[in-house]
């Protein structure tokens, strides 16, 4: 059997990055400003449009630089980490039957 060698290309391991935002981050961006797009839409059909469209790409705008926010300062998957560190309790509160206790000394 002959041996073949297949070249991996580099480029498949590296991070995903658009506009500086990082891995998981690019999808939550892409999600936060396709809903502030349909808020300014929705707001647009009560309000006047001017109004409707400042809103909405001031939500684009805010969401976009949360997003880079997290993705500097958290990495590519830190903010989860980060948030699961904080939902962990810090102990553990068991119960003790005291009645049970008793009849283990004896």
């Amino acid at each position: 059997m002959e041996d073949k060698y297949y070249p991996i290309p580099k480029a498949l391991q590296k991070d995903v990055t658009f506009f500086g935002l990082k891995a998981k981050y690019v999808d939550q961006a892409f999600k936060g400003i396709f809903l502030s797009l349909i808020l300014g839409m929705i707001l647009g059909a009560f309000t006047t449009t001017l109004i409707g469209f400042v809103v909405s790409l001031l939500a684009a705008c805010g969401y976009f630089l949360l997003m880079l926010y997290y993705s500097f300062s958290f990495g590519e998957s830190g903010y989860l980490k980060a948030r699961a560190d904080k939902a962990r309790p810090t102990f553990i509160k068991g119960t003790v039957n005291k009645k049970m206790l008793l009849k283990w000394i004896r």
